[in-house]
């Protein structure tokens, strides 16, 4: 057994124990390691050598890497499907959030996540040797190609690197003329125009060209679509519309627009451009998407109120000012509404590019938030979803959450009705005035209040009624409750499960065992209310309950199937205490 000094800083200058297998690393600087995570910090360079990325399991492995640019559009597309089918077609494939002038130049720090035990704390990485960059863009609204990542784009391709570029379905030729990525491909003596084309049964925007370029594919017009060329060493390959290469999952295999189809045709652009460039080869333990933000996340940070935000240099300063003023605040109340077990270190939030929602990482630690929005105010309903999302209400006396009702304690109902509050917040008064996500709405598919079974299964109920129609009317449900009983009740209603069910914390709740515990929050039966609603359950009431060992008389909950009032904002009362009803008139 060997020994060696890690090179880093002064308060991690600790000797490692090298077993073969990294695991066996010393335990004392493991620990150290974590407590820098939880501080916010980005573990030093030197780390992965001792904490490596796992490999990336290839198909027939060519050794030809792809960095799939994410940083002027991240879409969950491109972040959880492409690299993936890359990797079918022998590619090693990662996603970056980060500024491409910050990735292509081997060596350089890139931000990661690294596995330690049982967390993936951040970490800066070497960057790999890429062969080629697969980049996108659905429109000018996105993060701009800033002129020093076209630089490093220019120069990647003329020392042998392979580019393939897809354009957005914009027709608006001074859209175009504006848009940072018409200029980055005017680098390369090429533009896109707004004149239609169709192909596949789709119209696409054409490609304006000059006598370099090899057309590869034409539109039913015979304008190009799709080209290819040599620059330099390298070479370059560009699409006129994402929809030539990205697929519809629920198209037929022998669709033009199936996986199969539209896999192959990106799979081939990357080979033809790779094809000058030596294959990277080497180790196969390159960074891979884990179902959150990166896998490689944006160079840049900030502190802002405990959370770190990470972001990359050409992101919107618009969104930047948004988390800097209004994030914080969003954050301080949403945590107020609903206390939670406090996580003992920082929050991180990944602002990424484009537009198009965002997502939560519970899974492992350190958990992120990641928001994908062009507007300020998308950015912090986003946010406030996916925080949500990371929440789960009041603990029990033991610090523990138990049980789970049927829709998930940190599912899309709940994470949706905090996102509701949050853009109501930040909204003009006529959002005030409505109900917490214009849950009213739900009236207008389910006409007598009735119809829509909360209790159905969920299979079935998606394929009667459509994805989101079951949050939307929970969320009526909760209205109507907050109606009555004021915001308090939906923290307390958590404690209650937390605290009823701690001897069976990893029990799935019924919904009849949901109503009991609803009921029990809010000191009042609600077994008629959800029968007259259209759930189904076995119990018809439920008068009297004990909790915490008294007994709880439970009148019949004087609600009615109508619209329910407007989205509350105030602040909560103690959850632990039973909630008082104000006198009838």
């Amino acid at each position: 057994m060997s020994y060696r000094v890690l090179v880093l800083p002064v308060s991690l200058s600790l000797v490692f124990c090298l077993h073969p297998i990294l695991a066996a690393a010393d335990g004392a600087a493991i620990a150290e390691l974590e407590r820098l995570s939880k501080q916010g910090e980005t573990l030093p360079i030197e780390v992965v050598n001792d904490f490596p990325l796992r490999e990336q399991y290839v198909r027939d492995d060519t050794g030809i890497n792809v960095l799939v640019d994410l940083a002027h559009q991240a879409s969950f597309f491109a972040m959880w499907s492409v690299p993936g089918e890359l990797r079918r077609y022998g590619f090693r494939a990662s996603g970056s959030q980060a500024s491409l002038d910050t990735v292509l130049t081997p060596g350089k720090p890139s931000r990661v996540r690294i596995p330690i035990r049982r967390r993936r704390p951040f970490a800066w990485w070497p960057n790999a040797k890429w062969n080629v960059v697969f980049t996108y863009q659905g429109g000018p609204q996105s993060q701009d190609y800033l002129p020093e990542e076209r630089a490093a784009l220019r120069e990647f391709v003329e020392g042998g690197g392979g580019l393939v570029v897809a354009c957005g379905n914009v027709f608006d030729d001074q859209q175009i003329a504006g848009w940072s990525l018409n200029r980055l491909l005017g680098d390369f003596d090429a533009s896109l125009k707004g004149k239609a084309e169709r192909v596949d049964g789709a119209r696409v925007p054409t490609l304006e060209l000059n006598e370099s370029w090899e057309v590869m594919r034409s539109g039913e017009g015979e304008a190009a679509v799709a080209a290819r060329r040599s620059v330099g060493k390298g070479r370059v390959v560009v699409f006129s519309s994402t929809n030539l290469v990205f697929w519809d999952r629920n198209a037929e295999p022998d669709a033009p627009n199936s996986r199969t189809n539209r896999g192959r045709q990106l799979a081939d652009a990357v080979r033809w451009a790779a094809a000058r460039n030596p294959p990277a080869g080497g180790s196969r333990r390159l960074p891979t998407e884990a179902a959150g933000g990166g896998p490689i996340y944006p160079e840049l940070e900030q502190n802002v109120g405990g959370v770190i935000v990470y972001y990359a240099k050409n992101q919107k300063e618009e969104l930047l000012q948004a988390v800097r003023d209004q994030m914080p605040k969003a954050k301080q109340q949403v945590e107020a509404w609903l206390p939670s077990i406090a996580p003992g270190e920082p929050m991180y939030l990944i602002v990424s590019a484009g537009g198009g929602g965002g997502w939560a990482v519970n899974a492992y630690l350190p958990k992120e938030t990641g928001v994908i929005s062009l507007s300020p105010h998308g950015l912090l309903s986003v946010f406030g979803h996916e925080l949500a999302h990371t929440m789960t209400g009041p603990p029990n006396d033991q610090g523990k959450t138990a049980a789970s009702w049927p829709q998930g304690n940190q599912g899309e109902s709940h994470a949706g009705w905090y996102q509701g509050k949050v853009i109501a917040m930040f909204g003009d008064d006529e959002t005030r005035r409505k109900s917490n996500r214009d849950c009213n709405r739900f009236f207008r598919f389910d006409k007598s209040g009735s119809e829509l079974d909360l209790a159905m299964d969920p299979g079935e109920l998606r394929e009667r009624w459509g994805k989101g129609k079951e949050w939307t009317k929970i969320w009526w449900v909760w209205q109507k409750l907050d109606d009555r009983y004021g915001p308090t009740w939906y923290p307390r209603w958590r404690w209650v499960q937390h605290t009823r069910w701690q001897v069976e914390p990893g029990k799935r709740l019924t919904w009849d065992e949901t109503v009991e515990d609803m009921s029990i929050a809010v000191g009042e039966d609600l077994f008629p209310f959800f029968r007259k609603i259209g759930t189904t359950l076995d119990k018809e009431r439920f008068p009297r309950a004990t909790f915490q060992g008294k007994p709880i008389a439970l009148p019949p909950a004087s609600l009615d199937v109508t619209p329910a009032g407007s989205v509350r904002l105030g602040p909560i009362g103690d959850h632990r205490q039973a909630i008082t009803l104000p006198p009838a008139g």
